[in-house]
């Protein structure tokens, strides 16, 4: 599975320009409903820098530019990275958009953690239709291997599937799995023949939606 940034890209929210004042800034994020946009010289296309909703904030009373309201560092990407790559580093400095800039300077858009949300959750098959189970393993147990051997000898296929890493007071592996299968109680016996901690949901709507509410967790695991 690949997905390069360029596939991603979003050219519909517009930069600041490096004219615009703090003032000018703020209306454009609440109009966009954005807290960060990039700004950018327009004759160039040249990557300025960031400006955040909470700087353009505590200067729009003033005249300030946003030039001089910009972070002082921007995280960025390039167009060809994976999409992961761009995952990591919004989950590492909790940003909701990454510019992505050719050859290290010339702005092509950005990425929007939203959008790029939703474009894993079809790229992971996550709203096809089937049932959910979620498997919970001790550490020292986990592999995916086993399992997925164990799902197909059922007749199961896998069509998406998100991990959850052990958490602080809860030392498991949370996985889950989107089945095939409307009714997936062979595979949840026969792994429980093999002593896996199995939870078995429903596919009504309810569920779906708890199941992309889950595709949240791939943000945090990336190596599946």
């Amino acid at each position: 599975m690949t997905m390069l940034v360029r596939e991603v890209i979003n050219t519909h929210i517009k930069p600041l320009r490096a004219i615009d004042t703090a003032r000018e800034a703020l209306a454009a994020m609440v109009e966009s409903d954005q807290v960060e946009l990039p700004v950018v010289d327009q004759t160039t296309n040249r990557f300025i820098g960031m400006v955040t909703r909470a700087s353009a904030e505590h200067h729009h009373v003033t005249v300030d530019s946003v030039l001089t309201i910009r972070e002082k560092r921007s995280v960025v990407i390039g167009p060809d990275q994976n999409v992961f790559d761009i995952v990591r580093l919004m989950e590492k400095h909790n940003l909701s958009v990454i510019p992505v800039l050719e050859n290290g300077r010339n702005y092509l858009g950005v990425v929007e953690r939203r959008s790029l949300h939703d474009r894993i959750i079809r790229l992971m098959n996550f709203t096809e239709f089937g049932s959910l189970i979620t498997i919970h393993f001790e550490e020292r147990d986990f592999t995916l291997s086993k399992l997925v051997r164990i799902i197909e000898a059922e007749g199961g296929l896998i069509l998406g599937i998100s991990v959850e890493s052990p958490q602080s007071g809860h030392p498991f592996y949370v996985v889950s799995i989107k089945l095939n299968l409307t009714d997936p109680s062979r595979i949840v016996a026969s792994l429980k023949r093999h002593e896996y901690i199995v939870d078995q949901h429903s596919t009504d709507d309810q569920e779906d939606r708890r199941y992309e509410q889950r595709a949240d967790e791939l943000m945090h695991y990336l190596n599946i």
